[in-house]
């Protein structure tokens, strides 16, 4: 329990308070106007329960010469200090319900952020989840520290299987003669690594057989004016026969001499477009000359097919091919290649000779046939002399191609990548095997049942939070709302819950308010605009109400409450004083702290009236030299009585020999017995009416007034008037001049106290 306040120094209005003369009690109530230190004490007190000293640091004396400094005793005279910056030590009993509890976890500007929700949930929680809470950081921090050893042994591993998964290398297995395969391996790569220049190497390309149309020669020499007349022969014969004379046709030849290619010169018709005028001009006149163009041309064509450039040809790409070929004899071993050109030349040469005296001999005879069948036969086989050459060069060389072609397909399957990756692999299959690495991964298998063991107990515990939390504050969300209907606020919680989003967990709410549901933050209405600032207060309130009285250690709690009544909370002040009064019988002490004195006088007065026995401090923050604020006694039945009570107190202590100033007693007499008489006939003696005018009234009372029921005091009342009234200058403007004779003055003071307690 705290048992004095010694000493506050350099802390806002507290710059030199002390409070050692002052025993505080299981009820310490202490009062202050606002502005004179109260949340500043409250401040001092949340310090040292979390030991948060920056709360103190920044609240320093602003035009303060002192350092500061704190001392408080606690129970058996043990004290507490704050001096150079830090504290003693914690005193974390002490819970405290002011301003930073409200800003801290529930709202801060009408704003609930993610760090109120979190602070919130721990604050219900209280001490009743530490251990859990305790539980599940160590075990996350032991399940981090495993997943980091993990991940350090993958770290050191990587480096040894490049390109293959930690599992692929770890199960691969080791080969006993990884070294001779290797040496076998390089060799391949070796010869498959010139695979590229040797398959881009030209191969040797069959000779290309020249062409040579003998029968559209023969076809040619052979070739007669009959031949090409007989067409138009048939028409035109056909014609003469229809003419039916013998000499039609030489008539008709003659008639060839005047035609002018336009009309007929028999019988004057359009000649232009009938068959039969152009069957005439083939038969008599076109036939011939045609004739002798295509002999003429013969023997062109026979020079350019049996050229002895033909056959230079076929040598020169049989030089090619044999070249191609020699380029692989060095892979492949190939039959020589041969080309029997001679052969091929004399008998081209044989064939032209043939062929240019049939051409010759056309060409001197066009209308002629020339080239019996048996020279046809000769020619046809002096060509095939000269292809069936070439047809055994080719022969040769496709053989040689073949071989190409096999040699190269085998080499294409030895694949360098293919055989790199084998290497690749004997290699990583000699570093699995390594002792170094061989002690890793049986390292990261123990680390591995580690991390799995130490997931299993942290999600063991986690789950233990988690019920913990659900139980918790499912009956932390009851207990509030019970707390808000009975402050009579129109909202309450729902859905109070917990989740870990976040670094932390958190806590999470919503509102209802008037049967809708109001939200925390971002949508409208808000936590902001719904409720008033007197709402918030009381939600914040009964935050704080609800997880200290579901604390398991309240007796050994010190609640400090900071202005339970604010001005905005004045509908509330019956259950308040309720709620304070629990609290006070479960806790170990209570401390409140408020600036309404009535407020402090009726909470004393209902602690003291369920337990005649309680203790109870009160005390004051009061006004101190230079503007700052001290400890002191408080009277709060004198801060709380009325000025007629006031008045009636000052007469009763002269009167008792207690003292008091004699012109301030003698002023009390007339304002007292005018209290009295109002009291008395309330609503009968009008307030404006002067002392004299009242007396007045009363003695011309008549019934059925109740004033009448005062007319016998009268005359005592007029003669104490007489007394009493030089003091006041509304009946002596030398009121202040008048003298005071003590013995005088008591004798008036106990009539006037006589006629009150008397009446008639």
């Amino acid at each position: 329990m705290l048992e004095r306040i010694n000493e506050i120094q350099g802390i806002g209005l507290l710059h030199n308070a002390s409070g050692k003369r002052f025993s505080c009690k299981r009820a310490t109530l202490i009062y202050a106007d606002n502005g004179r230190g109260k949340s500043t004490l409250a401040t001092v007190f949340r310090s040292a329960s979390t030991g948060d000293t920056a709360l103190i640091v920044d609240r320093a004396t602003v035009d303060g010469t002192l350092p500061q400094k704190v001392a408080l005793q606690f129970g058996s005279g043990h004290k507490v200090t704050f001096e150079s910056g830090g504290w003693s030590e914690r005193r974390p009993e002490l819970l405290v319900f002011d301003a930073d509890f409200v800003e801290r976890n529930v709202h801060s500007g009408g704003s609930v952020s993610t760090d109120h929700r979190k602070n919130l949930l721990e604050f219900a929680l209280g001490e009743a989840a530490v251990s859990a809470r305790s539980a599940v950081e160590t075990t996350t921090n032991d399940a981090k520290q495993a997943a980091d050893n993990v991940s350090n042994l993958l770290a050191k591993l990587s480096g040894y299987h490049p390109g293959l998964t930690v599992q692929q290398f770890e199960k691969l297995k080791q080969v006993p003669d990884a070294d001779a395969q290797l040496s076998s391996l390089q060799l391949r790569i070796s010869a498959a690594s010139n695979v590229a220049a040797v398959l881009a190497k030209p191969v040797p390309n069959v000779l290309g057989e020249p062409t040579f149309d003998l029968d559209g020669l023969f076809a040619a020499l052979r070739m007669s004016l009959e031949n090409v007349h007989a067409d138009a022969e048939h028409l035109v014969k056909a014609h003469v026969a229809k003419l039916g004379h013998v000499a039609a046709e030489d008539w008709l030849s003659q008639g060839q001499q005047f035609d002018g290619d336009q009309t007929c010169p028999y019988c004057g018709q359009e000649a232009v477009g009938n068959d039969l005028i152009r069957s005439y001009q083939t038969h008599f006149n076109v036939a011939y000359q045609q004739l002798r163009e295509k002999v003429a041309s013969l023997k062109g064509g026979v020079k350019t097919h049996t050229s002895s450039s033909v056959i230079e040809g076929l040598v020169q790409a049989f030089e090619a091919a044999c070249g191609h070929a020699a380029g692989w004899s060095q892979y492949v071993q190939t039959a020589p290649l041969t080309f029997d050109a001679d052969t091929a030349r004399g008998a081209l040469v044989n064939l032209q000779t043939l062929l240019f005296d049939l051409c010759e001999r056309k060409q001197a005879s066009p209308a002629e046939p020339v080239g019996s069948a048996d020279v046809f036969d000769q020619a046809k086989a002096l060509w095939l002399e000269v292809l069936e050459t070439i047809g055994k060069a080719n022969t040769q060389i496709r053989a040689a191609n073949e071989l190409i072609s096999a040699y190269k397909g085998q080499l294409s399957a030895d694949s360098v990548a293919q055989l790199q990756q084998q290497v690749q692999m004997l290699l990583a299959g000699k570093r699995r095997h390594d002792a170094s690495v061989v002690s890793l991964f049986n390292q990261l298998a123990l680390a591995q049942a580690a991390s799995k063991a130490a997931e299993k107990v942290k999600k063991s515990a986690r789950e233990n939070l988690d019920s913990l939390m659900k139980v918790t504050l499912e009956k932390y969300e009851k207990s509030i709302n019970a707390l808000l209907k009975n402050f009579g606020a129109a909202f309450s919680i729902k859905g109070m819950d917990a989740n870990f989003r976040g670094r932390a967990p958190r806590s999470e709410y919503g509102l209802q308010l008037r049967g809708k549901d109001v939200a925390l933050e971002g949508s409208k209405p808000s936590f902001a605009t719904a409720l008033s600032e007197g709402d918030k207060r009381t939600l914040a309130f009964a935050f704080f109400i609800a997880s200290a009285l579901a604390d398991a250690k309240l007796d050994k709690r010190i609640i400090v409450i900071d202005d339970p009544m604010c001005s905005l909370d004045l509908n509330r002040k019956h259950h308040t004083r309720s709620v304070l009064k629990k609290l006070y019988a479960k806790a170990e002490q209570l401390v409140v702290l408020a600036h309404d004195p009535y407020f402090i006088r009726d909470l004393r007065d209902v602690i003291a009236k369920e337990d005649s026995a309680a203790s109870i401090a009160l005390l004051q923050l009061g006004l101190a030299p230079g503007d700052y604020s001290d400890f002191d006694m408080l009277d709060v039945d004198k801060a709380c009585e009325s000025v007629y009570f006031q008045h009636h107190r000052i007469l009763n202590e002269f009167s008792a020999g207690n003292g008091g100033d004699p012109k301030a007693v003698a002023k009390a007499i007339r304002p007292m017995l005018e209290g009295y008489l109002h009291r008395r006939f309330p609503g009968l003696v009008p307030k404006s009416l002067m002392f004299g005018q009242v007396v007045v009234q009363i003695r011309d009372a008549v019934s059925p007034s109740p004033l009448c029921h005062a007319k016998s005091l009268v005359d005592e009342l007029n003669e104490i008037n007489e007394y009493a009234g030089q003091f006041h200058h509304d009946a002596n403007p030398s009121a202040d001049t008048v003298s005071v004779v003590a013995s005088e003055l008591k004798t008036y003071v106990v009539r006037a106290i006589d006629l009150v307690h008397r009446g008639v």
